[in-house]
């Protein structure tokens, strides 16, 4: 699980498709420019969360609190990739000021969160 808080941080996920490289640096640019690239991203703002396999599903729950089963996300975004991927985007509200946005394969993403993403 790669986790990413900041706009200069775009680098490391460079082996993932232009699609999803373009909406982690759109949802990092939000953060950064509404919340500051100085915070602390574990208090203000937020971050996101790119999963890449089943490992790191499980370890949502276990490390981080997000059990995505029964989460409900304020929005569920579907990232078509000129590769034939897919992957979703999911936005974790935990309060006014913080927020997690999950990123992960179309194929591990959790029906829940699938039901609330708009057609």
């Amino acid at each position: 699980m790669i986790k990413i808080a900041y706009r200069n941080e775009i680098g490391i996920i460079n082996h993932l498709p232009v699609e999803v490289v373009n909406v982690v640096s759109e949802i990092t640019t939000i953060l950064d420019d509404n919340y500051g690239e100085e915070r602390n991203a574990n208090d203000y703002g937020g971050y996101i969360l790119v999963v890449e396999n089943e490992d790191d599903v499980s370890k949502l729950n276990d490390e981080i609190g997000i059990d995505i089963t029964t989460a409900i996300p304020e929005y569920v975004d579907l990232i078509r990739c000129s590769n034939g991927g897919e992957y979703t985007n999911s936005l974790i509200l935990c309060n006014n000021d913080f927020g997690i946005s999950l990123i992960i394969p179309l194929s591990l993403t959790a029906k829940n969160l699938l039901d609330y993403m708009e057609e």
